[in-house]
């Protein structure tokens, strides 16, 4: 029982990577919150189990859905041929966050005003662009 509990808690990490990083997830928001309370849901019926109990069908299941979820996603960006359509759009407001920051833009979606893009805090945008200034290297000689 604890080799699953180990598939389970690597598969829950693969599948973090794969939301966070081939092939980010636009609606991420939503999508986070979903694959968080499936993954709750497996991991609490697996670690919930009797340690004595023996490997059944449910438990190896709950084991491999992080796996199984991350593969989905993965093989779902990579067949993604589609073309780029580029479509004018502003930015209606940033927020700052502590692991993520969400940029409010005008939607290109009919139907809808805006979209909400959460991105990974430190890989695209500086934390406070208006306060980043340049170093001054006469201060330090």
């Amino acid at each position: 029982m604890k080799i699953l509990h180990l598939i389970f808690l690597v598969g829950a990490f693969a599948l973090a990577y794969c939301v966070l990083r081939p092939y980010p997830l636009l609606g991420a928001g939503t999508a986070l919150v979903t694959l968080l309370v499936v993954c709750f849901c497996a991991g609490s019926i697996l670690f919930g189990a009797r340690k004595d109990e023996s490997v059944t069908a449910k438990s190896l299941l709950a084991s491999l859905l992080p796996w199984v979820l991350a593969g989905s996603l993965l093989v779902n960006g990579a067949y993604d041929v589609s073309n780029e359509i580029l479509h004018p759009t502003a930015v209606v407001d940033t927020e700052y966050g502590r692991a993520w920051t969400v940029v409010v833009v005008r939607s290109w979606r009919p139907g809808r005003t805006n979209e909400s893009l959460y991105i990974k805090e430190g890989l695209n945008l500086p934390r406070n662009p208006q306060s980043s200034t340049r170093a001054n290297p006469s201060r330090w000689a």
